[in-house]
């Protein structure tokens, strides 16, 4: 499933950066297209922090979570702020915003890391019964 998931993402993200790319040949940056490639760039910026916050940073899970979210938040209030997404006035729309988005993270995470806890399991069983 995780494959598959991952697989999905992937396509996903490509067909849309090939369409895009058509479009941006045939008619130049609309708004919409402008808005999407703005999100993959957010999205590039956040996987990075998020690649050597996990390879510099040893936290327990909640405190990790707790410091990514701010971190992540900040990220994108910065970034918002450079594009145009944020005003002042509207800034707290990014911790909503990246909430929703840590949230679904979560429980994608917590639901693949169960299915790969019970697949390794079932591996050490499949072993310790061959050895007997």
């Amino acid at each position: 499933m995780k494959k598959i998931l991952k697989d999905t993402c992937i396509l996903a993200a490509l067909m849309i950066l090939s369409v895009f790319s058509i479009s941006i040949i045939w008619s130049g940056i609309t708004d919409e297209i402008g808005l999407v490639l703005k999100l993959f760039g957010l999205a590039f910026i956040i996987a990075v922090a998020n690649f050597l916050f996990d390879e510099f940073v040893n936290l327990s899970i909640v405190v990790s979570y707790i410091i990514k979210y701010f971190a992540i938040t900040g990220i994108v209030m910065l970034y918002g702020f450079i594009v145009g997404w944020f005003y002042p006035s509207n800034f707290w729309m990014a911790f909503i915003y990246v909430g929703v988005v840590l949230v679904l993270a979560y429980f994608i995470d917590s639901f693949i890391v169960k299915k790969d806890i019970k697949y390794i399991n079932s591996k050490i069983a499949d072993r310790s019964n061959e050895a007997k």
